[in-house]
């Protein structure tokens, strides 16, 4: 089993399209996709300042031919000295210098504007890596917490275990799970060495934007959970050339084969 994801489904309401009837659905942002940055989309927010830095770190291994090199740049924490939990906001005018002079092809304009949508905004996704055998933050043990007592594993449970809520959870999800919060979602992934070095960074994107972001613009049901994140981290593991991929079925709770794995996702 590779991932279990504990989701309380929550109401969204879905994204307005009457206002824009106008527009092809199949002219993505206008005809102007590396411009039109979609404003709903979710800031990234590490637990502390190294998991911040972690991510910036896997985001940018997610773009590691040349013509990124100026992209890798923009993505960065926030503060002055860039050292900050959240990640730095990447306006149209510095994206569109990025790439000048650089044609992208579908997959690459993709992954983009995804990566963006999802730096760009106000609800808040935290990520979280955890130290085998290590428990996870106060903070994220009390918003795991009530997912776990919903399956039988209470608290006292979780206090008297050594290594707490995240042995619990890494032991029913693998590797990574992601949970909607109030605000957004939060993301926990095991920070392990072994593996192919594609791992990490297409596991992070699987749960923050397949997982997270997608409930955020309303794709809350159990199939869209279950194909939606397995096309991003192939989308992923595609711009990263790869050999991997997945087809669903080790990705609980489902576990079925996705027929269009490959393709894209229908969001940005």
């Amino acid at each position: 089993m590779k991932y279990l994801h504990l989701i309380l489904i929550a109401l969204l309401y879905p994204l307005s399209s009457h206002a824009y009837s106008h527009l092809s659905p199949y002219s993505y942002c206008g005809g102007d996709p590396i411009n039109c940055i979609d404003p709903t989309g979710c800031v990234i927010e590490g637990v502390t300042k190294k998991d911040a830095a972690m991510a910036v770190e896997d985001f940018r291994a997610m773009f590691p031919s040349d013509e990124f090199a100026n992209f890798r740049s923009l993505i960065v924490q926030s503060g002055k000295k860039q050292d900050g939990k959240s990640f730095a906001k990447i306006s149209a005018d510095a994206l569109s210098t990025a790439f000048s002079g650089i044609t992208l092809n579908e997959d690459q304009q993709a992954l983009v504007q995804m990566v963006v949508n999802t730096i760009n905004s106000d609800d808040v996704h935290k990520v979280e890596y955890l130290t085998p055998g290590k428990d996870m933050s106060r903070s994220s043990s009390n918003e795991f917490l009530p997912q776990l007592n919903s399956m039988g594993i209470t608290s006292e449970m979780v206090e008297n275990m050594s290594g707490g809520a995240s042995k619990f959870i890494m032991a029913l999800c693998g590797e990574a799970s992601t949970i909607p919060t109030k605000s957004g979602s939060l993301t926990i992934i095991l920070n392990t060495s072994s593996g192919f070095v594609t791992n990490r960074p297409a596991t992070l994107g699987h749960e923050i934007i397949g997982h997270g972001r997608s409930l955020r613009l309303g794709y809350t049901d159990p199939q869209s959970q279950h194909i939606l994140p397995i096309q991003v981290e192939n989308l992923i593991l595609r711009n990263m050339e790869s050999p991997l991929f997945w087809n669903g079925t080790d990705h609980a709770p489902l576990n079925i084969i996705i027929p269009n794995y490959m393709s894209l996702p229908n969001f940005r």
